[in-house]
């Protein structure tokens, strides 16, 4: 394909594939298409800025991550394909994909690394689907679209969102009534959305078999004793193949509060179909602060069933879990000293039956 048919095809593609607020927006994207060069790894913008895509091998991608100055260029591009106005970027916590706030807006880039594709369709299938349903808070998306055409590499889909800025992650907020009551408003919160069917692009993502496989390398890579690893095959033999939807990590830099309660969950990318029992693990350990109280109250709001194997479907949620809870734990239970998981199960959530 010749130099000028590649542009044709990406710019074609890109236009196909932005989705931005209101009819105006889109045709102001119409019209730069022409001022737009596409090819290689580069492209153009209305500000005649060369492009290039962004590299994600290690160190690199890690170096830069949260560098404003690194993205500042491709932050500033895709709000001028929406439409909307620039403003002073920001970046917040860095977490797994670069991240930026502009004004009263959240624009997310999606690399190819930590399968971000999946992670780019789950959180916008995810604002489809939960826009609007007031029981479960989450920003709105503004605009969705890619970079570049995906023919001569990854395309850097991206979201632009809204920003929940009269609310702060529970992560800045010391313990006292707001947490107390956003604790109330996540059970119901949660109990909603463990109802909802998933949308197929998260249904087709089934990992919880590959988690459990893989859970006795994955936890003795996160510290937990080699005593207790020995026996996490076992342990999960029996574990239910239930399947709900889950946000999948409910993390305190995740969920945002004001004085008056919950406003928002935020960062769905990770959003899944899985046991239950899995949702639990970062509202325990990370989002309320392994705080009992707080737990209970949750647990208590959400409707949470008590029965008698509570602290084994817990536990066994744990080590499922994609991610590291055991560090968390080993702070609240000298992991050395416990000798079988059902001790350590009932270590940590007998209180709560």
């Amino acid at each position: 394909m010749t130099a000028e048919l590649s542009e044709l095809s990406c710019a074609l593609g890109q236009l196909s594939s932005d989705k931005s607020v209101g009819v105006g927006a889109k045709l102001r994207r119409a019209e730069s298409v022409g001022a737009m060069e596409w090819g290689d790894d580069r492209c153009r913008g209305a500000g005649a800025m060369i492009l290039r895509r962004p590299r994600t091998e290690q160190p690199h991608y890690g170096r830069h991550l949260g560098d404003v100055g690194y993205w500042g260029r491709y932050v500033l591009e895709i709000l001028d394909r929406a439409g909307l106005s620039r403003a002073k970027i920001e970046s917040p916590f860095v977490g797994t994909f670069p991240t930026f706030l502009v004004g009263d807006l959240v624009v997310k880039l999606f690399g190819d690394t930590f399968d971000g594709g999946d992670a780019f369709a789950a959180e916008l299938a995810m604002g489809e689907l939960l826009a609007g349903v007031p029981e479960v808070p989450v920003p709105a998306v503004l605009a969705s679209g890619r970079l570049f055409g995906d023919a001569d590499g990854w395309s850097w889909p991206y979201l632009i969102m809204e920003r929940l800025t009269d609310a702060r992650a529970v992560r800045e907020v010391p313990t006292g009534r707001s947490l107390r009551r956003a604790a109330e408003q996540l059970g119901p919160a949660l109990a909603r959305l463990h109802t909802w069917p998933a949308p197929a692009t998260i249904a087709a993502r089934d990992p919880l078999p590959a988690l459990r496989a893989a859970a006795p390398d994955r936890l003795r890579r996160f510290g937990l004793p080699h005593q207790l690893v020995d026996q996490v095959p076992d342990f999960l033999a029996d574990a239910p193949a239930d399947r709900v939807l889950v946000h999948a990590d409910v993390t305190a830099d995740h969920v945002f509060v004001d004085d008056a309660g919950l406003v928002g969950i935020i960062d769905w990318a990770d959003a899944i179909t899985a046991d239950p029992w899995y949702e639990l693990v970062a509202l325990r350990f990370d989002a309320l602060r392994g705080d009992p109280e707080l737990f209970t109250t949750l647990l208590d709001s959400y409707g949470w069933p008590r029965p008698p194997n509570f602290p084994t479907r817990a536990l066994q949620g744990v080590l499922e879990f994609q991610f590291d809870a055991i560090s968390t734990i080993a702070g609240l239970v000298d992991l050395s000293r416990i000798r079988t998981l059902p001790e350590l199960a009932d270590r940590l959530y007998s209180p709560f039956c």
